[in-house]
């Protein structure tokens, strides 16, 4: 099996979505969330090969944020939202280059792919993945633009220990700090990983693994049906009649 962080925390929440998505390959409109994300990771990347100046970066922003949104089917919450996200994204990676970039080393390693060719075995299965950033002291960087997470969330998030997992097996080495950067704030949150949280890593995987080869998709109906990508495509008319029903 060929998984991904996202993978194993789509099925994890509700396996009729992962079905969905993964499987059945249904069409699905991308959240501006993540289209923003996108333009922001970009803008760094462009930022950091490029070596731009200070006042480039809010320009490669906006133009990121203009083509991503002309070429994707994107779901806004709020007529506004369009505007606001092509301002903030500017003032964020200006910020970011204040904080970050001006007052350090280059890092070593942008946008690095693991998984296929760079193989990160787990069992027999392979865990594919990126890397935001591994800095100049070994530190593997992810960055966030949503919501902070709180320090427990951070400590037990699954994406960080693959992350753990798959710099070991790579470079033979541990990482010297597992870093959450978190771009509404420009401040980093720091979490570490051990043997133990790999070998629950392992379990997961195997458990999901098994699930996959039943074929059995279940439906997991909760709170997150209102923000979910398939609610038409699983609860059909439901959708109009409001959550308790499915609570």
């Amino acid at each position: 099996m060929e998984i991904s962080y996202t993978g194993l925390h789509s099925f994890m929440n509700c396996e009729y979505s992962y079905y969905l998505r993964y499987i059945a390959r249904v069409p699905i409109k991308e959240g501006s969330a993540s289209v923003y994300g996108t333009a922001i990771h970009r803008t760094i990347k462009m930022g950091y090969d490029n070596n731009l100046p200070r006042d480039e970066w809010a320009k490669v922003f906006r133009q990121e944020w203009m083509i991503l949104t002309s070429k994707r089917d994107i779901v806004y919450q709020s007529e506004g939202e369009y505007l606001k996200k092509f301002k903030d994204g500017a003032v964020m990676v200006t910020d970011y280059y204040d904080k970050f970039v001006k007052r350090h080393k280059p890092p070593q390693m942008l946008e690095f792919f693991f998984g296929r060719d760079k193989a990160v075995k787990i069992g027999e299965h392979t865990i594919i993945g990126v890397f935001d950033q591994i800095d100049s002291k070994n530190n593997v960087i992810d960055y966030k633009s949503g919501v902070k997470p709180t320090k427990n969330k951070l400590d037990f998030d699954l994406q960080f220990t693959i992350y753990s997992y798959a710099y070991r097996k790579l470079f033979g080495k541990e990482e010297n700090g597992l870093i959450l950067r978190h771009l509404g704030t420009m401040k980093d949150m720091v979490t570490t990983r051990t043997e133990q949280d790999f070998e629950l890593l392992e379990e997961e995987v195997e458990k999901v693994s098994k699930r996959l080869k039943g074929k059995l998709f279940v439906r997991n109906l909760d709170r997150n049906c209102d923000t979910c990508y398939f609610m038409e495509h699983c609860l059909g008319k439901e959708r109009q009649i409001g959550r308790r029903q499915y609570e």
